[in-house]
């Protein structure tokens, strides 16, 4: 069963105002509707998305589309006549898919075989090149392999290992976090996740992730600050810093509650080390803050509010379900809190409506996938995993598509409509 909520696109519509209502301008009314989605760059869909606060099911697809583990990233293998009398030689041709790379390699034995360093210098290229707003990235596999004049050229595929984990902390485009070290006062001792039933490798696979998730919800308390210096800098109102001072607190509060959760599969404390701050700049020129807001906030915590509303209901364990509950809660709030910033700051000036179509078309581009599959675990993905709060990547990669696609870019959309229609309503004839 997939849970298709219409929650985030309801507390987004309800505070910027879209739907059915009319909003009073200078000169007369303006109607916004969520049915206006062709104005923010792609043409809409109506497909149901996916967020905190409701939720009603769907039928699911069919088993084996719920089985494959890349959702665009297959690569073609393609026979290019080379002239000679030995037959064509086969060569990797990527796809356009975002998440492939080629990587070249010297040449070591009879055979291309990417290992752990070769899959490791793959990843490390990739990030350098690619990465990524805020997610991070795990090796996926292998399309193609094939030797070249002495050269391994390797066509191998980047899964989402992390996206979606509340506010990030982007500093010159790359998401910054501490690294994780063994300290407990990031630790709640009443987070206690039921452990004796799981193996070594499941325990070590969820500490890992939990740390991760941790230390992005440690980085987003960052952010908001950030955030706060930016509103006053553009002379916000004062309701917008207030509910940034508490979503800090809230950040503070789904860090603590990942540490523990980190640290009670990792069998010791685990904390966050320093945050690193060089380059991070507050106050800027409003399309940068603007900029900066679409992306973290309207994207990026939507997404996090569907991605942990979705893991709740997958997760079995207590203490897991009853943190991502509260966390999608949250991040559902800080959401809406995005919104209201950036549909305030269209309102003061019109222009910066062609930063929000921006950031959104950069978003939709980093979708791999625009399936309308139904969000079914995989069948060789891992119960206990997914009980103890990890859903599988395909799964979260399927989720933003259909989350970008049903609630993000109609919002959007929506919301640049009407701030268009109520400075037409309100111009002189």
């Amino acid at each position: 069963m997939v849970f298709v909520v219409d929650g985030l696109k309801l507390r987004i519509a309800a505070a910027l105002g879209l739907g059915p209502l009319l909003l009073a301008s200078a000169a007369g009314c303006a109607v916004r509707s969520l049915d206006d989605s062709g104005e923010a760059g792609d043409d809409g869909e109506g497909s149901g998305s996916t967020g905190s606060a409701s939720a009603s099911a769907s039928a699911s697809a069919s088993a084996s589309a719920s089985a494959s583990a890349s959702a665009e990233g297959t690569s073609a293998m393609t026979t290019v006549g080379d002239g000679s009398d030995d037959g064509p030689t086969v060569t990797c041709v990527p796809s356009d898919a975002w998440n492939e790379w080629e990587l070249w390699l010297p040449a070591t034995g009879a055979e291309c075989v990417c290992d752990q360093p070769c899959q490791n210098q793959a990843l490390a290229e990739w990030n350098e090149a690619n990465c990524c707003s805020s997610c991070s990235y795990a090796f996926g596999g292998v399309q193609c392999a094939e030797a070249i004049e002495g050269q391994c050229h390797f066509l191998v595929t980047m899964i989402e290992d992390i996206c979606g984990e509340g506010r990030p902390l982007l500093i010159d485009g790359r998401a910054r976090t501490a690294e994780a070290c063994e300290r407990d006062e990031w630790v709640d001792p009443s987070i206690t996740p039921r452990v004796d039933d799981l193996s070594t490798a499941q325990r070590q696979a969820l500490a890992d992730r939990w740390t991760r998730t941790a230390l992005a919800e440690h980085a987003s308390v960052a952010s908001f600050a950030r955030f706060s210096l930016d509103l006053a800098a553009l002379g916000a109102p004062p309701e917008l810093l207030a509910d940034t001072a508490t979503a800090m607190l809230d950040e503070i509060r789904h860090a603590q509650l990942a540490f523990a959760l980190a640290s009670a599969y990792a069998g010791h404390a685990v904390g966050p080390s320093r945050l690193p701050m060089h380059g991070l700049v507050a106050g800027a020129d409003s399309v940068s803050i603007v900029r900066a807001a679409v992306r973290e906030g309207c994207v990026e915590e939507t997404l996090a509010a569907a991605e942990a509303e979705l893991a709740a209901h997958r997760a079995t364990d207590p203490a897991v379900r009853a943190a991502l509950l509260a966390i999608a809660e949250d991040e559902a709030r800080h959401a809406v809190l995005a919104w209201r910033f950036v549909d305030w700051a269209v309102q003061r000036d019109p222009a910066l409506a062609t930063v929000v179509r921006e950031e959104l078309r950069r978003a939709m581009d980093a979708v791999a996938s625009d399936r309308d599959d139904a969000l079914e675990l995989p069948a060789t993905h891992d119960d206990e995993l997914t009980a103890h709060g990890l859903l599988p990547p395909e799964l979260r990669q399927r989720l933003r598509a259909r989350c970008l696609r049903g609630t993000i870019r109609p919002c959007a959309a929506a919301m640049l409509h009407g701030r268009a229609r109520s400075e037409a309503a309100s111009s002189p004839a």
